[in-house]
């Protein structure tokens, strides 16, 4: 009995240095690099906004798939507890939300801002689905994609017959109503695909390409809103029901809307960054569209658009508060 009362004794003074509880230990876990946009100006920024106001938590940040490095299990791995909080791309996790297809066409956000404000409301108005066992920290999205290619076409209209790297379904279904053949590719495939000369172009967004040293194996630009890609930070929900009430405000009042403004802004600068860089290089030419010919290229996928409303349960109602958030964003 003495014994285990020095035991218990011993415990109660180690763990009264420990800065929280093991229940309170959040480990955040990514699949990408500590140094990639979405965890160098988004996750860490909220991680130090969050501690820097309460002490009843402590946030550990596991980048590069410490904890899981499949981009296509992530959201698995948050739902079980593997890791807490995690940054789940929804295109990587098929069927899971069905209605974040609606930032994947073509047209339809302008910039990362606009893709990534109207989905944290569209979450707040219950529009969105699929989160069982998780609760929904933030909602961010990168800035829209453009279409890079390596054989140069004057327009659209001159991607007839062209082999064109397609991210999913949506830009699939866009592409080949242009009469492209669509090719869904990983970026590694994307890249081998260019360099071997069997691909004349790709839906990517300007962060993806630079990421992916893509840049160099393509020679022109059309400068057209191909679709954005939306991010969620996810929380298992357990854990989220055990935290401290100050822990989950604090985490509330950096993530939300806050985070949403927070990731568009930097996705946005950043591929305004690198577009500069591509311009003062030279050597990729760079096709800019004008306000008339977006509205008519846009006209001209209303069927994509269309379809996937057919396609989506409550499609219709999803994409009409998105056309009304952006209207009321967009002034």
């Amino acid at each position: 009995m003495k014994h285990f009362k020095t035991l218990l004794a011993a415990t109660a003074v180690a763990l009264a240095g420990l800065p929280a509880s093991a229940q309170d230990l959040v480990k955040i876990g990514t699949f990408v690099p500590e140094k990639s946009v979405g965890v160098a100006r988004v996750i860490k920024p909220w991680m130090e906004a969050v501690s820097g106001e309460t002490d009843s938590v402590t946030l550990q940040g596991f980048w590069g798939g410490t904890l899981g490095k499949s981009p296509f299990k992530q959201f698995e791995l948050v739902q079980n507890g593997v890791m807490d909080v995690s940054w789940v791309l929804p295109s990587y996790t098929a069927g899971q939300f069905p209605e974040m297809g609606v930032f994947e066409l073509p047209f339809l956000f302008r910039t990362a801002d606009e893709a990534s404000i109207v989905g944290w409301k569209l979450h707040e108005q219950g529009l969105l689905t699929g989160f069982d066992g998780v609760h929904v920290l933030g909602f961010f999205a990168a800035e829209p994609n453009a279409l890079f290619m390596k054989t140069k076409v004057d327009d659209l209209s001159g991607l007839q017959n062209m082999k064109i790297r397609a991210v999913g379904g949506i830009h699939a279904s866009w592409l080949e109503s242009l009469g492209a053949a669509s090719e869904t590719l990983s970026s590694a495939e994307m890249n081998e695909a260019l360099n071997r000369g069997t691909l004349d172009g790709a839906v990517q967004g300007w962060t993806g390409m630079r990421t992916f040293k893509s840049l160099p194996l393509v020679d022109q630009a059309h400068a057209v809103p191909a679709g954005a890609i939306p991010f969620l930070l996810l929380m298992n929900k357990g854990k989220w029901d055990a935290l401290p009430a100050e822990a989950q405000e604090k985490m509330m009042a950096h993530g939300g809307m806050a985070m949403a403004e927070m990731g568009g802004g930097a996705y946005t600068a950043v591929g305004e960054e690198i577009r500069a860089g591509v311009v003062d290089e030279g050597r990729i030419e760079i096709i800019d569209y004008s306000d008339e010919q977006l509205a008519q290229w846009a006209e001209a996928a209303q069927g994509v658009h269309q379809a996937w409303i057919e396609a989506t349960p409550n499609g219709q109602a999803v994409y009409d508060a998105a056309v009304a958030a952006l209207a009321e964003l967009r002034g």
